[in-house]
């Protein structure tokens, strides 16, 4: 992979964790003068950020080549990553960026990484933003049929279980309203489950719930 032969060739320690599905990391920089970059190889996450008083802002949905810089240096405030398949995360510090001559390459790689990783953080910003819940939760779906979904037989496959806890999460909500909520949509056959995969069945901008 691009991002290992980068680093390898700048003789950047580096580190990869492997995460199963629900797995988590808990990022608490506080104790850390200095910041980490942690980029998905391979499958997919979301972030969240947890306060004192156990409130949840979700933060993004990442996957490939997507980029989350650790930044935290607030007490007792820590960022949450889940993982909704099985990923690979490759992390290191950014003080040995600071410290080494790396190439121009993947300087350009980090920055462009990270940029695109940028729309993802606002995604979900567009999401929190609306006032409806219900308008949450479909823009939620529709935004990782986007992302990840494949189209077959006019069917759009999305490749992991998204689990209504998780939906719950990533709409700033609780998973009482969303079971009720997706409860209509598959009464609707919008949405079904198959071999643990979910398969959009109709056109979602065209979906009334009312």
């Amino acid at each position: 992979m691009k991002w290992i032969k980068f680093l390898a060739r700048n003789k950047i320690p580096h580190y990869i964790y492997k995460l199963k599905q629900e797995d988590c990391i808990i990022l608490n920089n506080i104790k850390n003068k200095n910041n980490s970059i942690l980029i998905i190889l391979s499958g997919c996450i979301f972030i969240t950020k947890v306060f004192p008083n156990k409130e949840i802002l979700p933060i993004a949905i990442l996957h490939i080549n997507d980029i989350f810089i650790e930044k935290n240096k607030e007490l007792k405030i820590y960022y949450k990553l889940v993982a909704l398949e099985t990923t690979y995360i490759l992390t290191f510090n950014t003080s040995i960026l600071n410290k080494n001559k790396i190439s121009t390459l993947l300087e350009i790689s980090i920055i462009n990484a990270y940029k695109k990783t940028i729309e993802k953080y606002e995604a979900i910003n567009n999401i929190m933003c609306q006032k409806s819940i219900k308008n949450r939760i479909l823009q939620l779906i529709l935004n990782i049929s986007l992302q990840f979904g494949k189209v077959r037989n006019q069917q759009i496959l999305i490749p992991f279980q998204l689990s209504n806890k998780n939906i719950a999460i990533l709409t700033g909500t609780s998973k009482n309203t969303v079971n009720k909520i997706m409860r209509t949509i598959y009464s609707k056959s919008i949405i079904k489950d198959l071999d643990k995969k979910i398969i959009i069945l109709d056109n979602i901008l065209n979906l009334n719930l009312k």
